[in-house]
């Protein structure tokens, strides 16, 4: 459910209160965190569309985008350069107590329905999606599967609008999801691990990282092997950037924060990665503006490259074997990659075209079904796209 109203007024409060400075000022001393003191600039593509006005997961798949909204158990497709609504896929089997984030991996999409405003629910789940199913689907609708957890560290769900038990960010990291709080209380974010496969869970917290801020989205880029966490505090949105960690030590990793600023609607609520450098985020409706599609650049300026460069077509997608992209307009040198979710390189073929527009094709036999990153590489050109492998008729 929307929230931001309710956190602005209690920030307010506590703002007055020694213990906002108290929290704020041990949330400076007690964890590394490198602090960005220059804004950066982000790209406005496209208003989202009614449908979507509380966006707040997102994944980029199949060269379109995916989100949800907080309070009904249907996922959207939209246009990534427009923004205009595409799809509507109804979650046939599932509710939807508080969805905040999506995240995939080689065989699945998962929902995270983790909101927990006042640290109260007795009801946090992850559902679960197959590929084969999502592309399968011929009704709009889908049947997914269930992760029921809890955290092993709450003990009181007395209602508290402080809780450090609401989440909004769900990663995927090899065979683990990992959870990331919204922490009213403290600024922090906690972090917690659960297994992919349905059943019922304790979960344990694994890390623990000072965002001095609420976070609000996140996913796991097996391009530049880090993680994007999106947030704000107060009407400040800010990226929490964690890089060069070894196996899920993140609280010993390095984290930046970086500030930012947006036209309209500061609360960020979801990211999600088009290649090593560039990601997609969303706003949500609020009282300053309307539920927005953005792209921001890891070198904090704005890309003016087209991530997507339509000219080149790059299909089927799904592919069960043979690969094809076309409308290269020089000829020379090229080269493609495929990469896991987890950052491995499982293919490589390098190729040289001698005629403009030449078609090129690619023998995938051998390579395993699922998700991948594709990097595809040409005279000027340079492009990743999400590709996904499956069996014959996926």
């Amino acid at each position: 459910m929307p929230d931001h109203q309710q956190c602005v007024r209690l920030l307010m409060v506590l703002m007055l209160t020694p213990r906002f400075f108290g929290i704020l000022y041990l949330s400076l001393l007690l964890l590394p965190v490198h602090v960005a003191a220059q804004n950066f600039t982000v790209e406005t593509i496209a208003l989202l569309p009614l449908e979507t006005k509380e966006s707040s997961g997102l994944i980029f798949l199949n060269d379109k985008i995916i989100t949800h909204n907080d309070s009904e158990a249907i996922l959207y497709e939209l246009d990534p350069d427009s923004g205009e609504l595409i799809r509507e896929l109804i979650v046939e089997n599932a509710s939807n107590g508080d969805w905040e984030d999506l995240c995939i991996d080689q065989q699945y999409i998962y929902i995270g329905d983790i909101g927990n405003n006042n640290g109260d629910r007795t009801d946090l789940k992850i559902y679960r999606i197959s590929l084969l199913e999502y592309f399968q689907s011929s009704n709009d609708t889908v049947l997914v599967d269930t992760i029921r957890f809890s955290y092993q560290d709450q003990v009181n769900f007395d209602s508290n609008s402080l809780t450090n038990f609401d989440a909004a960010a769900l990663i995927s990291i090899e065979d683990s999801l990992y959870i990331f709080t919204k922490n009213r209380g403290d600024f922090y974010t906690n972090i917690y691990s659960i297994p992919k496969t349905p059943g019922d869970y304790q979960i344990k917290r694994v890390g623990r990282i000072n965002s001095m801020g609420l976070i609000t989205g996140g996913v796991h880029n097996p391009l530049s092997q880090e993680i994007m966490l999106t947030g704000y505090i107060l009407t400040e949105p800010f990226l929490l950037r964690i890089s060069d960690f070894t196996g899920n030590d993140f609280t010993s990793a390095r984290i930046d924060r970086m500030t930012y600023q947006v036209a309209g609607s500061y609360q960020i609520e979801a990211i999600e990665a088009i290649n090593d450098m560039d990601y997609y985020i969303t706003s949500e409706t609020n009282t300053l503006g309307d539920a927005t599609l953005m792209r921001v650049n890891t070198d904090f300026v704005v890309s003016t490259k087209n991530p997507i460069t339509p000219d080149i077509r790059i299909f089927p997608n799904p592919v069960t074997r043979l690969l094809k992209i076309s409308g290269l307009q020089n000829p020379g040198e090229t080269g493609m990659s495929l990469i896991n979710t987890m950052g491995k390189q499982v293919f490589h073929h390098n190729t040289v075209t001698t005629i403009p527009y030449e078609s090129i094709k690619y023998d995938l036999t051998g390579v395993p079904g699922g998700f991948y990153l594709m990097r595809f590489t040409a005279q000027g050109v340079d492009i990743s796209r999400k590709l996904i492998i499956g069996q014959t008729g996926f």
